[in-house]
């Protein structure tokens, strides 16, 4: 296989045109397995899943700043009310895709850098996320992608005035997309991480309370996405595509019970296990385009919690999701996109937001 035509399918694979399948029926050329199925996987809104971690960065972020303010709540004494979380995130993910000469592979290296902004309520987290992951990517056919890998994180953050949590994690991930008729695909994930949880708190003059703890998380994540155009939908616009995306979630969190400075034993603010899980049902038009164009794309959707174990101070179960973006495509599969994604609790007690900015590049 030669790389340009690996590279050529990188470069339509999320918002993609017949342009490269038509090139190759005219020059003889048939295009190797991968390529085809980027190219499909792309068009059904499967690639899309798989490279975003919204909902998983949403997920990360709520269960880690309910620890916090569940732990400020009961120090302090003072009411729930008192109580509100939110953050304004900046994501830079870096992906580089290398087609593999079998024609049916690929490795996948991402570098992710999260910087997280709190709002200016009671309990305020400052810092970031630093990850890298590394993935092999096999297409056994047309329709279907798999992918496994590992990756390496690291958590900084300050607790405002307070103290500091610091977390080294690594792990493994799994991947599987599949488009299984016409108008519908489906794109699951799965990941363990093991780490180790570092919290500093100042608790009076010179005098302060650290606590080191293993905390491993268990990740899983569904999405039933479908495609539609206007051939299919009268209302749909011409050389748009209508992706309906219906989701699930559902992240363990697993505390090891330690003693702290002051040698007093405990797990988690809730115990030694932490549960939390969502629904939600998005709405997602983008604009078809021949790489070179730029396609935006708009999200409107809704969130719901069935389990939250972390919700005893501030409880927030419902949520608006709205957002946009912009992506172009240039030579040799590379792909640019800027995106502004916002989760809006209906109660006003929690929200966060994050502006994306995505380079992919194609070898």
């Amino acid at each position: 296989m030669r790389i340009s035509h690996w590279a050529a399918a990188a470069a339509v694979s999320f918002v993609a045109t017949d342009a490269l399948g038509a090139d190759a029926v005219e020059g003889g050329f048939q295009p190797p397995v991968s390529v085809q199925a980027l190219t499909n996987l792309g068009k059904a809104g499967l690639l899309r899943s798989y490279f975003e971690s919204d909902q998983f960065g949403t997920v990360q972020w709520r269960t880690g700043q309910a620890r916090v303010t569940i732990g400020a709540a009961e120090a302090s004494g003072l009411p729930n009310s008192h109580y509100k979380d939110g953050t304004t995130d900046t994501v830079i993910p870096l992906s580089f895709i290398f087609g593999l000469p079998d024609g049916q592979s690929a490795i996948h290296l991402r570098a992710t850098g999260t910087f997280s902004n709190g709002a200016n309520y009671p309990v305020e987290l400052d810092g970031g996320t630093g990850r890298v992951d590394l993935r092999y990517l096999r297409f056994p056919n047309p329709d279907t992608m798999w992918a496994l890998g590992g990756f390496f994180e690291y958590t900084d953050l300050d607790i405002e005035g307070s103290g500091s949590i610091k977390r080294p994690a690594g792990g493994i991930r799994a991947d599987f997309l599949n488009e299984f008729s016409e108008h519908w695909g489906i794109a699951a994930r799965a990941e363990y991480s093991w780490g180790e949880t570092d919290v500093k708190v100042n608790v009076g003059p010179g005098l302060v309370m650290e606590h080191k703890q293993g905390d491993d998380h268990l990740y899983t994540q569904a999405e039933l996405i479908g495609q539609y155009r206007s051939d299919d939908i009268a209302i749909i616009p011409e050389g748009w595509v209508f992706h309906p995306v219906l989701g699930v979630e559902f992240q363990r969190a697993f505390l090891e019970s330690t003693a702290n400075s002051f040698g007093v034993v405990s797990s988690g603010v809730v115990g030694p296990t932490e549960d939390y899980g969502t629904v939600w049902a998005h709405l997602r038009l983008e604009k078809e385009v021949p790489p070179g164009g730029w396609s935006p794309n708009l999200l409107l959707g809704i969130e719901q919690e069935f389990v939250n174990d972390l919700d005893g101070v501030v409880d927030d179960p419902t949520y608006a999701v709205f957002g946009a973006g912009i992506s172009k495509t240039f030579g040799r599969g590379n792909r640019f996109e800027v995106s502004y994604t916002r989760h809006q609790g209906l109660e006003g007690d929690r929200w966060n937001q994050a502006i994306v900015g995505t380079l992919t590049m194609s070898f």
